[in-house]
């Protein structure tokens, strides 16, 4: 998916608005970035900045990642000017930037700016998968636990000669049962 220039800097607006980096150069870029197009047109933001040829990652201040990294031809930097001295003279190259803060997947999900790293195939990114797995696992797990609450329900109804309250319960595990079956859970 490509990014549109207009939710690149909208994005950037709220990020800077609602965010306190760890370095203040790495607001100068965010900045920079802000107010030259050109140049952001070329920016792209990704996860695992770290597997590019040329890339950086910002963290704010809640983040437990390095405040700034810098990566170029493989090697690791730690010198925000470097970058940006590399950015502002190839402003018309591939840039990747990785900005780690709270919830940073889904707020650029829906800003619509998060894209896919070129260098992770897409078969190989399972984190996507990996959470669709999770969450079907842990919808399987919450029903058997109320269906196992059911049968407790349905067999206290029973002992109560509960009629309205037994078929109130057997109801609701039939549907259960045959949302099972559907492979619905």
């Amino acid at each position: 998916m490509k990014a549109s220039l207009e939710d690149k800097k909208s994005f950037l607006t709220w990020f800077i608005q609602n965010n306190q980096l760890k370095r203040r150069e790495s607001l100068w870029i965010l900045n920079y970035l802000l107010n030259h197009e050109q140049l952001l047109k070329n920016v792209h933001f990704i996860e695992e900045v770290s597997l590019t040829n040329r890339g950086m990652g910002l963290a704010t201040i809640e983040s437990e990642q390095d405040p700034f990294v810098y990566y170029k031809d493989g090697r690791k930097f730690e010198d925000p000017e470097q970058a940006f001295h590399d950015l502002r003279l190839n402003w018309q190259e591939t840039f990747y930037l990785e900005l780690y803060f709270d919830n940073a997947y889904q707020v650029l999900s829906a800003y619509g700016i998060l894209e896919q790293n070129p260098n992770i195939e897409e078969g190989s990114d399972m984190s996507f998968e990996l959470g669709e797995k999770v969450e079907s696992s842990l919808n399987r797990l919450a029903w058997k636990e109320r269906k196992r609450q059911l049968l407790l329900l349905i067999d206290q109804a029973l002992s109560d000669q509960n009629e309205e309250k037994f078929q109130s319960f057997t109801d609701e595990l039939r549907k259960i049962d045959e949302k099972i079956k559907a492979n619905d859970l």
